[in-house]
């Protein structure tokens, strides 16, 4: 008797404890590899990175004692604002460390946010767009669209994936999938809190449980022919999905990426915002064909209130003492790591990309912190070619609003425009479009003329 797919199919649970809830999220009637792609215009993409590193800081980081630094009435009197370059003033008090790497580090001021809501605001710094509900389900990350650029360069003992995450599916927005885009390319979202310790050896029962998982596969693909075309290329995505995580456990240079000692997770950090920087330091080491490591910092810059109270278990020293430790160790490290062209550290080779979803409101609030503010914030650039030391934009003395964008046009740049800047940098055509979607809508890479980079960043070639 034939079996019948009811009686062997995956619960919806089922498919999320297995970890696949990005896939779950992506495009079920996705168009027809290969796409229909166009080029929108003429673009020169520098290619002057091998890999990027992105990191969210959730919540949104408070420009005017961080990065865009303005010393006013409300400023706290043990800041010790210092100068560190002569474009850029920072705090030895957050920054003890930092303060130091800022020469390789570029900072653009002109940023303008569309959103002021955290869900809409990370959607938008994850997709490289706006939500429009209308089409979101086929609206790929940009992580995707880097791993399906890049998919192509990908050498024959390149087996890890090309986009590895940290704590993305615990965002507001969570993990926004591979949109219309092949679910090969959704990315692979790990949990530096317990990664370390599942893959470094100590594996417990996740050989066994993926041994089941893949037996469930094989049942489905007995299944009757009938039932097989009613769901469509779902399984054939698991089973991808699937296959790729048994070439992981069977390649041994993936285990010793989670391999960590207790003097770097007192140098980064132990939580998952320092563990997440030290997963993305030994993926881009590893030279194993990840190229892109978005890190989730949660959310804890949402300093509504007392943001500069000592008292309080979240304020702005601490969590700025957390960035400053991960950061600075990310950089040490890089920059003693030799590349892969010769004369070059790991360093240059590696744009390394921090922002925020939106800015903070110059004056305090009644409760002594900072609410959401869009007119202006600040994005922060090093490595893969970026020339450092230097300030792209200006703002007014309170940091409320741009009144220099820092390039020709007179738009503000938009997270739409960093994306665009790391495409760049990475050799991606930034101006590609798709025009065979589901919803007959040409899909941009990016959005929102005028061109996205800002060469001021970059060093001569």
């Amino acid at each position: 008797m034939e079996r019948q797919l009811k009686d062997i199919r995956p619960t919806r649970r089922d498919v999320l404890k297995w970890g696949g809830a990005a896939l779950a999220g992506t495009w079920v009637e996705r168009i027809t590899w290969p796409m229909q792609v166009r080029a929108a215009g003429k673009s020169n993409p520098r290619g002057t990175a091998r890999h990027c590193i992105f990191v969210e800081m959730g919540g949104c980081i408070s420009p005017m004692e961080c990065w865009d630094v303005k010393q006013t009435e409300q400023t706290p009197k043990d800041l010790d604002i210092r100068k560190v370059t002569s474009d850029i003033f920072l705090s030895k008090t957050l920054f003890p460390t930092m303060s130091d790497h800022m020469k390789d580090v570029a900072l653009v001021r002109s940023m303008r946010a569309s959103e002021l809501i955290h869900f809409q605001g990370q959607y938008h710094t994850q997709a490289g767009r706006a939500l429009n509900p209308a089409i979101a389900k086929e609206i790929p990350g940009f992580g995707s669209v880097i791993s399906a650029e890049m998919d192509p360069r990908r050498r024959d003992t390149d087996r890890f994936p090309t986009y590895v995450s940290t704590s993305l599916t615990r965002a507001r927005a969570g993990s926004i999938g591979a949109g219309l885009f092949p679910a090969k390319f959704t990315g692979l979202d790990l949990d530096p809190l317990t990664v370390f310790e599942a893959f470094s050896g100590n594996t417990g029962g996740v050989d066994k449980v993926l041994e089941e998982r893949w037996n469930m596969l094989a049942d489905i693909a007995e299944a009757s022919a009938a039932e097989r075309a009613a769901i469509g290329t779902v399984t054939s995505d698991y089973r991808a999905y699937y296959r790729e995580a048994y070439g992981l456990l069977n390649d041994q240079r993936w285990s010793r990426v989670f391999k960590t000692s207790e003097d770097e997770k007192k140098r980064y950090g132990s939580d998952e915002y320092g563990l997440g920087l030290i997963l993305a330091r030994n993926l881009v080491a590893a030279d194993a064909g990840t190229h892109f490591v978005y890190v989730y910092d949660g959310d804890r810059w949402d300093h509504h209130s007392y943001i500069f109270d000592h008292s309080k278990a979240n304020n702005h020293y601490i969590t700025c003492a957390r960035f400053d430790k991960g950061m600075s160790a990310l950089f040490d490290d890089l920059q003693k790591m030799p590349g892969k062209e010769p004369g070059k550290t790991l360093f240059d080779e590696t744009l390394i990309v921090c922002t925020s979803e939106f800015g903070r409101t110059p004056y305090m609030n009644p409760v002594a912190g900072r609410d959401h503010h869009r007119l202006a914030y600040t994005t922060f650039f090093a490595g893969g070619g970026v020339k450092g030391g230097r300030v792209i934009g200006k703002t007014d003395d309170y940091g409320k609003e741009c009144i220099q964008t820092g390039w020709k046009h007179k738009e503000q740049p938009k997270m739409d425009n960093t994306v665009a800047t790391m495409y760049s940098a990475l050799g991606i055509d930034w101006r590609k479009v798709i025009t065979n979607t589901p919803s007959k809508r040409a899909y941009e890479y990016t959005q929102k003329a005028p061109p996205p980079q800002w060469r001021r960043i970059y060093q001569r070639r």
